[in-house]
């Protein structure tokens, strides 16, 4: 039985929503690309839902927004469409590895890949981005807030420097993280393409969006129909995006409320949690973050341990490792912020939902002092 999902950047779903969308589409599951009326009505629900996702995201009626598998795919897919223009491909080293890994692809096949450093405190600053950029760069790639350590980055201005040096590349930036926690839409951030991961709004594992300003053009990743404006073939997932609308337009109506819920959560267990275990910090405290999500070094305690011991107490954490069929491989985040591996081996990431209570918060912190206690 789970007490407390303190994984909500990982997953977190709305119950009692989830149930009324099912109810809705066990009615209309037909297949939307069919022209009868179980077909039509899917179709229905689909459009409904990628307006709903249209107006969380800020975009314009005349942009493109197009489901996919999840933001793994809708990544890819950006990449894929960019690396067919000739010129440099620019991103970080703090990218998801959706992202990393098919440009260390093209890197492999020679093509001109530039990976950006952050500071220490894990922000992508304009100048950096500046500094490698070229007249003929075809894409640029920088996430709008880290998945690791929720630094959030200077989009507008790094917008900016990129216009100035290379007008003609496609801005993209993975949103998974930032949308639904921050109040800023993709026309403050001034960015072409957004992707997004329903999961990570509380919706369902299994549907990503592409949201591409009007103009930007797409290649399709996935061929083979004419789905998704013939921009993603594959018949759509209509149950993961009927939820995901729902939870887009839940979202839109209660952000300021949620932001800063997910404020007091995370600054009270920040408060309490360092109180409690001498030694601990959280790792980029002083830079702008998203509201919920705390980077939390604990000396002397493995990360995997600690998670397997607050597992079995009720409490859900993450790791700033990754796993790689079994063998913990420290944080490429933490590595490229230029800490240490003992200290990264001894960091997890704690992020909570806006509906976390304060009483809650504060019997986690008793339970990590207990764990803690028990493994030093």
């Amino acid at each position: 039985m789970i007490s407390y999902d303190c994984d909500a950047n990982g997953t977190y779903t709305p119950e009692e929503v989830i149930q009324g969308v099912i109810s809705k589409c066990a009615r209309q599951l037909g297949n939307p690309s069919s022209t009868h009326r179980g077909g039509q009505r899917a179709k229905a629900t689909v459009e409904e839902a990628r307006a709903a996702v249209r107006r969380l995201v800020g975009a314009y009626p005349g942009d493109t927004v197009i489901f996919t598998s999840g933001a793994t795919e809708a990544n890819n897919t950006i990449v894929a469409s960019c690396a067919r223009q000739s010129g440099r491909m620019v991103s970080t080293l703090i990218e998801h590895p959706c992202i990393l890994e098919p440009l260390k692809r093209l890197l492999a096949e020679g093509r001109d890949v530039a990976l950006v450093a952050p500071d220490a405190g894990c922000r992508i600053s304009p100048e950096a981005i500046f500094e490698v950029l070229t007249p003929d760069t075809a894409l640029v790639s920088v996430m709008a807030a880290n998945n690791e350590v929720g630094v959030i980055n200077p989009m507008l201005e790094i917008v900016r420097a990129v216009r100035q040096r290379a007008p003609h590349a496609v801005i993209h930036s993975d949103a998974a993280q930032f949308v639904g926690k921050v109040a800023s839409d993709m026309q403050e951030l001034g960015v072409d393409v957004m992707t997004l991961s329903a999961h990570k709004l509380g919706a369902l594992s299994g549907t990503g969006v592409i949201v591409a300003r009007e103009g930007i053009s797409i290649a399709p990743l996935l061929v083979g129909g004419a789905q998704e404006g013939k921009l993603r073939g594959g018949t759509e997932n209509v149950l993961g995006i009927a939820v995901l609308g729902a939870v887009a337009d839940l979202i839109r109506l209660d952000l300021t409320r949620r932001i800063s819920a997910m404020r007091i959560a995370r600054d009270t267990f920040e408060d309490e949690i360092v109180r409690a275990l001498p030694g601990c910090e959280v790792n980029a405290q002083s830079g702008l973050r998203l509201p919920n999500t705390t980077s939390l070094y604990i000396p002397g305690v493995r990360a995997d341990d600690l998670i397997v011991a607050l597992d079995l107490a009720g409490v859900l954490i993450s790791s700033g490792a990754a796993c790689s069929s079994g063998k913990p491989e420290p944080s490429h985040v933490l590595m490229a912020m230029g800490q240490a591996s003992s200290r990264i081996r001894s960091t997890v990431r704690v992020s909570f939902r806006a509906d976390s209570e304060r009483s809650e918060i504060l019997q986690v912190v008793t339970v990590f002092k207990r764990a803690v206690a028990r493994m030093i």
